[in-house]
């Protein structure tokens, strides 16, 4: 099966489990990007309450297509790290995933907006290669949006 489907809180409950899973303290960063269309900031938005909701400090961040390696690590980063040392910073914005941006994030969460997407969906089933490359292959989760009270996570792997 490609993808699964879930309410949106057990949905962003779920990612912020398995965030804490693996990253349990210090500053930790999260990206949030995806295509076109994708609401992004509700997306971290929901994110950051579900990790607060796990007791995590979250500070939330928005950047811009024009967001440069030198203005996110001097504008959001530093003071972040120096503000909360144990907190968690979930940035929103397009192309965080990119080259010059992708060494800042812990996890990162990749978001599809296809509402005629199959529930069996993957690059794997259809025999595509996908067009985004790298940039969707580099993100921890990807999930698709078209439905926002119930969000599904795709897996876009062979295993």
């Amino acid at each position: 099966m490609g993808s699964t489907t879930t309410d949106r809180a057990s949905f962003f409950d779920g990612l912020a489990a398995e965030f804490l899973q693996h990253y349990t303290r210090g500053p930790r960063f999260i990206a949030v990007t995806g295509v076109a269309g994708a609401d992004l900031p509700a997306a971290a938005d929901a994110l950051a309450e579900a990790l607060r909701a796990s007791g995590q400090q979250v500070d939330r961040s928005h950047a811009t297509a024009h967001t440069t390696p030198d203005s996110l690590r001097t504008d959001v980063v530093t003071p972040f790290r120096t503000a909360s040392p144990d907190g968690v910073l979930v940035v929103d914005g397009p192309g965080l995933l990119g080259d010059t941006l992708r060494g800042f994030w812990n996890f990162s969460v990749w978001i599809e907006h296809d509402p005629e997407r199959d529930a069996d969906w993957s690059f794997v089933a259809t025999g595509r290669k996908d067009p985004l490359g790298a940039p969707r292959e580099v993100a921890s989760v990807l999930f698709d949006d078209a439905d926002p009270e119930r969000p599904r996570r795709l897996f876009a792997d062979s295993c």
